[in-house]
């Protein structure tokens, strides 16, 4: 067999073993998802951001210490803003994971890369181009669909609305801090300070309020289930991105929508409008050619890779 085969081979194989990972991710955010809905009459939001944080904490101090990075990084005051900017954005998320329909939530939030976009260029040397302020204004226009269409189904645009355009704002904020201290801090450092931070501000509010740390035993089994599938869809996208570039992982991530949108049909009966489907094609396209651009390559890359490891 010739050389040339036999890296066309193992470049086919390595593709495949990548699409598996991404997807497998994909599903696994998606059980997320329903996770976060299905465990709303247990526990609170904060049982449910306090357990992603303390998983994730426990995750990358293990991880740290089998790399030996350490963990207190550098710019620590952008590490702190970062990290609130990046739980206040968690928590939103899944506030509007609860209170809207799943596949609205998903699709609010996935205008991140717009924001993102626009507010690079005042805290990094990225730069926008026609074809990103083109991108930004289809994923406004998608987003103004998507809010129009609560009321076009007499849902009065609810917090959960807010809450998902704001989660996205925050991620926006939070990925263009992370662009900017990158260069001198390892890749788990800033994702620490996020889940460290979300520690300590869920930890107040979960020990001053009436139940506290104490739920029921299927409280407790929801909040294991969130954090491990948390830290499951994390690594699964890590391994993914050894076989694809970002961009590939990023546009197979997407689908993470997709399978809201079913499950919602089928297990919460939430239907479609036009207008929510419009949107929600609008601001695909719109993230699509984000990732895709070709003067903001890099950026979009590690927006890409950071959304997985935050959210």
């Amino acid at each position: 067999m010739s050389n040339h085969r036999v890296q066309s081979q193992h470049g086919m194989s390595s593709s495949i073993t990548g699409v598996a990972f991404a997807a497998g991710a994909a599903v696994i955010f998606s059980f997320l998802n329903l996770a976060i809905r299905f465990s709303e009459p247990h526990i609170t939001v904060w049982h449910m951001m306090f357990g992603r944080s303390v998983f994730g904490v426990i995750f990358l101090s293990l991880a740290a210490k089998t790399w030996k990075i350490d963990l207190k990084g550098n710019n620590r005051f952008i590490l702190v803003i970062l990290g609130t900017m990046g739980t206040a954005g968690i928590l939103c998320l899944t506030l509007a994971l609860i209170r809207i329909p799943l596949f609205q939530a998903l699709i609010l939030f996935y205008t991140y890369p717009a924001v993102a976009a626009l507010l690079s260029p005042l805290l990094t040397s990225d730069r926008i181009t026609l074809f990103d302020w083109a991108c930004i204004g289809l994923a406004f226009i998608g987003t103004a669909f998507i809010l129009w269409s609560g009321q076009d189904i007499r849902m009065e645009l609810s917090s959960g609305h807010i809450a998902a355009v704001a989660a996205s704002m925050s991620l926006g904020v939070t990925i263009t801090l992370i662009r900017k201290v990158t260069p001198v801090n390892h890749a788990f450092i800033p994702i620490f300070y996020i889940s460290a931070i979300g520690t300590i501000i869920c930890f107040f509010p979960l020990l001053l309020s009436g139940d506290g740390f104490v739920v029921s035993p299927t409280g407790y089994g929801w909040i294991f289930a969130i954090g491990i599938l948390a830290v499951c869809a994390h690594l699964s996208t890590n391994q993914a991105l050894l076989y694809l570039s970002s961009p590939k992982v990023g546009m197979i991530g997407m689908t993470e929508t997709l399978l809201g949108a079913l499950y919602g049909y089928i297990l919460f009966t939430e239907t479609l409008g036009w207008s929510t489907l419009a949107g929600g094609a609008f601001i695909l396209l719109a993230g699509c050619g984000l990732i895709r651009s070709p003067d903001g390559g890099k950026s979009a890359n590690l927006k890409i890779f950071l959304k997985k490891w935050i959210f």
